[in-house]
Order: C-alpha cells, then structure tokens, then sequence
C-alpha cells in the first residue's frame, strides 16, 4: 500500500471556460499553432473525496507569434496541481506539458516556447521563484527521465513475447528510477529549510522514505506553499503504514483462500466472487482505475488474453477510485468483456487483498486459492497464465 501514494493524471469531464475574472494565471506560449489550452487542475479535498481532475477548455488571444491565455480558478483559498497542454496534446513524447503548483492566493504567469516538430514545450515561471528553482532542478533528470521512458517502450514491445520481471530491462528501469529518488533525497536531507525540498518531496517516488523525509523538513517547508499537498500525502502514507501493521486486515497472501467479497456490477446486481469457485476455470483479478495511466495501457493486452482463453479463464476487474459516471463511461468506451464491479469509497476489498499500487493483478485457482500477485502492467502477469492453462490442458 505504501507505494500507492497518489496516482493523478488526466481524467474529468472536459467544459469550455472563457479567460476574465480572476485569472489566477497568465499563461503566454510562443509558437503555438493551437488557439486553445486545456486546463487540469485538482485540490487535496478533490483527492481525499476520490473527485476526478476538473478539465477546462481555455480560448487564448493570438498577437503576433504568442497566444495568451487567462485561467480563472475556483477561489483563491485552496492550493491547486495544475496541468496545461496545447489542445491537439497526445502525450507521445516528453515535455509536452506544463505542469506546476499553485499555492492559495498565489498568481503566477508562465512564459512558454512551444516547438511545432517535436511538440515539447519549454516554460518558465513569473511570481513562484522557488518553484522555478525545482523545476531547474527537476531538468537534470531529464536524461534519466528519457531512459526510462525508452526502456519502458521497450518493454511494452518486448510484452508479446511474454518476458519476466527477472528481464535486465526492468531491472534497468528500477535502478534509474531510484538513482533519482536518491538524488532528490539526499538534496533533502541536506537542505531541509529550502522551499525546493518540498517539491522534491512531492514527486519523489519512494513511500518508504517519505515518513523521515517529512520530518526533516523544516517547518517553514512543512507549511509553506505546498503544505495542503504535503499533509495529504503524510495522510496516505500513515494510512498505508497503519495497514501494514495490521491495524486492518491482514492482506491475503500467496497460497492462502482469497477474501470473498460482493460488489454491485454494471447492471445493479450484486455479484459474489466466491460464485465463481468449483467450475474448474483459473480466475483473474485485476484491480484498477481509469485514472490509472498504465491500467490502461494495459487493457488491450488484457482483451487480447481474455479472448485467448475464453472458456478456461474468468476474468473480474475491480475498479477504485473512479466515480461511477467515469468508471460506467470507461467500461464501455474500452468495451471490456469481463465481469466489472466497483469499489466505491466505503469499500476496504483493495486493503484486504493488499492492494500497493495499481493495477494489481491477481490469478487464482478454480477453488479461490491466490496462485500469484503481481503490482503493475508486467508481462510476467500473462507469461504466469500462459504456463497455468498449458498444465492445465
């Protein structure tokens, strides 16, 4: 659980907004072909209450070769994560968004350069200095950063011929990943009164070292201008460690009787997942959210082996985090096969499976026995079910 700290990305409900009024901030991009920015933005209320990023649709003003652009936002009494992207944003490459905090009452104005041929936009931030600094500082990693993503599509190329974990390429990316957690912790451990090390905090991707970190943190970090965001993830992180302690049920484990549960599906009904025991087909768990960037990613695989072993295999996603509107929406737009239930918010099914991080999946026996768990889109997940069903006929 503790590696789930927060997974935001894009996700809401997209609606037009006109510059004016507040206009929190100014945001002016140089070469610009669009003549419209998309707006994410999300509070730590919207967090703990399971709400979705909101989605807005800012019109610019076009002079010369800039656009401008002015976001108005709710209030000024809640601290923002804001993402900013061209409208015609796919996400095929790096940089190709802007992306900051906003502290209350803060006004910020970005200046931005936008490359047409590779799409990546290089900003600068007017009136956050100390954010500008980490996001210098967050430039270094930009080689690490590019690796990563270029091992990860190598991996994803590599999934058809259903390669393990125990591939160099993971491993790989592993270990660049945490060269720079430890890059961004020791800047910690050493500046504990620079405003830059609570932006590291935040985008540091290692929970087990977020509880000292924290508390190294020089109060005036600690409640200074990403305090909202900070107490949040303290939140989930003490959450997670409760957990772990056993201060909720223990997680099942590999080779123990999975917990039954019953959970509404698309339909209404209640569906039970101890119903599917004792008809001699492996079943399948896969725990998700359509916030989840590579639970996504991750469906056509998941259709693709669905329909491989139609017949041998019952296969039962569980989403969390997503309100019904979006979960149903998803479902169907991505037309999945499978039985589809919903954890809602009172629902503790994702804490008594042990849930870490998203997606999880899970492959039991015909009796309901856990054979293996596996956190994140691996290909080792369907090289695991390859090997079951082929003992299995």
């Amino acid at each position: 659980m503790k590696k789930f700290l927060i997974g935001l990305l894009f996700a809401g409900s997209l609606f037009t907004a006109c510059s004016g009024g507040k206009g929190r901030l100014k945001v002016s991009i140089q070469g610009l072909t669009d003549d419209s920015l998309i707006c994410s933005y999300i509070t730590p209320e919207a967090v703990r209450e399971l709400a979705n990023y909101t989605v807005v649709l800012v019109g610019g003003k076009r002079s010369d070769d800039r656009t401008e652009f002015s976001v108005d936002l709710p209030d000024a009494r809640h601290s923002y994560r804001i993402f900013l992207a061209p409208q015609s944003f796919v996400g095929d490459g790096p940089n190709q968004n802007i992306e900051l905090f906003l502290a209350p009452g803060e006004r910020v104005e970005v200046q931005a350069v936008y490359d047409p041929q590779s799409k990546a936009i290089d900003y600068t931030l007017v009136g956050s200095d100390d954010q500008q600094r980490w996001l210098d500082a967050e430039k270094e990693f930009e080689p690490l950063r590019l690796r990563i993503e270029m091992l990860s599509m190598m991996a994803q190329i590599l999934s058809p011929e259903r390669r393990g974990i125990e591939d160099s390429v993971f491993h790989l990316i592993c270990r660049l990943a945490d060269s720079m957690n430890q890059i961004k912790a020791e800047y910690i451990t050493a500046h504990p009164a620079d405003p830059v090390s609570g932006y590291h905090l935040l985008t540091l991707s290692d929970a087990d070292r977020f509880d000292s970190l924290y508390h190294r943190l020089d109060p005036g970090v600690r409640n200074g201008a990403v305090k909202e965001w900070l107490e949040l993830y303290k939140e989930m992180n003490d959450l997670a460690s409760s957990v772990e302690k056993g201060e909720h049920e223990t997680a099942a484990e590999e080779g123990s009787m999975a917990p039954d549960f019953t959970l509404p599906d698309g339909a209404g009904e209640a569906f039970t997942l101890s119903s599917l025991y004792g008809q001699g087909k492996y079943i399948v768990i896969d725990f998700w959210g359509a916030w989840c960037g590579w639970c996504m990613r991750g469906m056509p695989a998941m259709k693709e082996a669905y329909g491989k072993y139609d017949g041998a295999v019952e296969f039962v996603g569980i989403d969390c985090g997503d309100k019904e509107e979006t979960w149903r929406r998803t479902v169907e737009e991505q037309a999945l096969p499978w039985i589809n239930v919903r954890a809602d918010e009172t629902s503790d099914v994702a804490q008594r499976f042990g849930v870490e991080g998203f997606p999880t999946k899970l492959i039991l026996d015909p009796q309901g026995k856990i054979v293996v768990r596996i956190t994140g889109e691996d290909p080792a997940f369907y090289s695991t079910l390859d090997s079951l069903i082929a003992r299995q006929r």
